[in-house]
């Protein structure tokens, strides 16, 4: 099978690429196939639609904190909630953030994943350093259009 290891960027280009390592298991190892640079999303659309069977890990979130979607009376179910998101802008996403910080208390501003903290991970809302909300904005729903199966999610 072969494994494909993600390095994403919510801002694709040629002097910051979509940068994947190809490669599959032999043994015990994993051997490096290939080291593939994407410039942009159709090529990283294109990567997601190859044959399989593949497995991949991506360096952006799936989700966004429970609590984040409640309070926003967003969809519960995944691939509704990404379909939503991916119609919000980025600007109007900053502003629904911002909004529910604010009227948290000093400390605990983002809501968290329930895995946020035993991943030692950013929360999938933070706009900025790194920008993981841009990150699922651009990659999750690229994964719901190619079809790939996300066990647990989709």
């Amino acid at each position: 099978m072969q494994l494909l290891g993600i390095d994403f960027t919510s801002r694709p280009s040629r002097r910051k690429p979509i940068t994947i390592a190809l490669g599959r298991l032999d043994g015990a190892n994993v051997l490096l196939e290939q080291l593939l640079r994407l410039p942009d999303f159709p090529a990283f659309e294109q990567l997601l639609l190859r044959p399989g069977p593949w497995l991949a890990v991506c360096d952006f979130p799936f989700g966004l904190p429970r609590e984040l979607v409640e309070t926003l009376n967003w969809p519960r179910q995944w691939d509704a909630l990404m379909r939503h998101y991916r119609q919000q802008s980025r600007a109007s996403l900053r502003e629904q953030f911002k909004a529910f910080c604010q009227a948290r208390p000093a400390g605990k501003k983002f809501a968290h994943r329930a895995v946020d903290q035993i991943a030692h991970s950013s929360p999938s809302m933070k706009w900025v350093n790194p920008p993981v909300a841009w990150m699922l904005l651009e990659g999750a729903p690229r994964l719901l259009d190619a079809g790939v199966s996300l066990p647990g999610l989709h």
